[in-house]
Formats: C-alpha cells, sequence, structure tokens
C-alpha cells in the first residue's frame, strides 16, 4: 500500500509514541501534543528523506537524463561543467554513450555539477520524488525509521528509544529494503574488465 506523506509522518509518530496529525499544517484547535507533531515533521521530514535516499540507488527513485552543457567550464583538469538536474539527491553513474557502457568514465561531482571531459554526458541518478507515496514498500519503512529517529528525542526526550532505533534502521530495515531492491534487478552495472575493454583496442591493455 502507497502512503502519502502524511501518512509517512503518522507511522514514525506512532513508532515513538506520539500524537499523530491529520495536516502538516496547524490550527488554533489543535493540542500542544499535536502542534508539536506538526512542526516537527514539517522541520525533519524532507531531511529524513533525502539521507535515506542517499543510502542507495532505490529503483523506485531513479531517474535518468541528458545533460545541459554549461558555457563556463572549470578551471583546470576537466574540459566540460554539467548541469545536475534539480532533483537529484545522488548521481549513481556518468555515461559518454546512449548505450551506457562503463568503461570506467572518468569525472567528479562539484557543487550541483558534473566536470568530466565527455561531448555528451548521460545520467543515471537518485532523484527527490515529487510523489513520495510512488516510494516502494520496503523503501518508504526505511524512511519512516529515518523519520522517527530524528523524532524521538526532541518529541520525547528519550536517548535509549532513538538509539533502539538506530539499531533496528541500520541492522534490520536498511539491509533487508536493500536486499530486496537490488533483487529486482536482472541487470548489474559493473565496470568493464580490462579484458573486455582491451578487446576494442589493438594492443592488450597492460
Amino acid at each position: 500500500m502507497s502512503l502519502s506523506k502524511i501518512d509517512i509522518c503518522n507511522h514514525a509518530l506512532l513508532k515513538i509514541g506520539a500524537d499523530t496529525i491529520a495536516s502538516l499544517d496547524v490550527n488554533q484547535n489543535d493540542s500542544d501534543s499535536v502542534v508539536q507533531s506538526a512542526r516537527l515533521c514539517n522541520i525533519l521530514f524532507n531531511q529524513a528523506l533525502e539521507e535515506t535516499l542517499r543510502t542507495y540507488k532505490w529503483n523506485s527513485a531513479l531517474k535518468r537524463a541528458s545533460l545541459v552543457k554549461l558555457t563556463e567550464t572549470p578551471a583546470f583538469k576537466w574540459d566540460f561543467k554539467y548541469q545536475l538536474p534539480n532533483d537529484c539527491i545522488r548521481v549513481i553513474n556518468v555515461y559518454d554513450d546512449v548505450d551506457a557502457h562503463d568503461d570506467r568514465n572518468e569525472y567528479v561531482v562539484e557543487g550541483d555539477t558534473i566536470l568530466c571531459n565527455y561531448e555528451k554526458v548521460y545520467l543515471l541518478y537518485v532523484s527527490f520524488p515529487e510523489d513520495v507515496s510512488k516510494l516502494n514498500s520496503f523503501l518508504t519503512k526505511a524512511v519512516i525509521q529515518n523519520l522517527a529517529i530524528k523524532l524521538s528525542v526532541p518529541m520525547q526526550l528519550d536517548q535509549t528509544m532513538q538509539n533502539n532505533l538506530i539499531n533496528e534502521y541500520q541492522n534490520v530495515i536498511l539491509p533487508e529494503a536493500r536486499s530486496v531492491d537490488t533483487l529486482e534487478n536482472k541487470y548489474w552495472d559493473m565496470e568493464e574488465s580490462d579484458f573486455l575493454i582491451s578487446r576494442h583496442h589493438e594492443s592488450p591493455i597492460i
């Protein structure tokens, strides 16, 4: 079942025994505890989501893009600078052709740009979702846990609870989510070996 932003917040609040919310907006009829829940979820939700997205190349958050080359060039080392998409959370790989062969392409991420020596750049990246309900259930579970971790101390003043949540997140929830996500893929994006690369050259690579 897909969960909305409010649903994710409420699952996290329930994990720490806090009052749930009907909206992230507060009004004068809300109790102090509900106001606190809403305000802290507003502050911490995007941080928890982005941190969780950066931990793995989640299938339900992956996107592909052809990047725009900027007129400004790097001061040294690299020939070209490309603008990253606004929703890019983590760069997974950079390719110099549409066949997307990972032939050990070299690049660096600096700020919101990629520096490299390629005339064209095709990007595989983890994106910040416009609609969190599109995330798969295991990734959503990880986001809930990470949000609960962040809410536990400011809401319940319970360091032991937070430590237990962190342990569950790191040793149970993330490994399970990554394993399921990986098993969905039949294609493995790996660097080509020296042997395979040498097949495309006149002389072997030594």
